[in-house]
């Protein structure tokens, strides 16, 4: 019998985490990641009436 897909998932990163380091394997696993959705339209709809000064006051004060 074969490996499952959990296990083969998981075999197949560390892999690539050995050749490539976690910045790199993470790197390669975005160039076959498609995504779903327009990303620019969706940002606008998430964003809409949110001023700058309030996203900067938001970040100011989670750090």
């Amino acid at each position: 019998m074969g490996l499952a897909f959990p296990e083969i998932r998981q075999k197949g990163w560390n892999a690539l985490i050995k050749e490539l380091g976690y910045g790199g394997a993470t790197k390669f696993i975005l160039l076959y990641e498609q995504g779903e959705g327009n990303y620019v339209e969706n940002r606008k709809e998430i964003l809409k009436g949110i001023s700058l000064e309030k996203i900067k006051k938001e970040v100011l004060l989670k750090k």
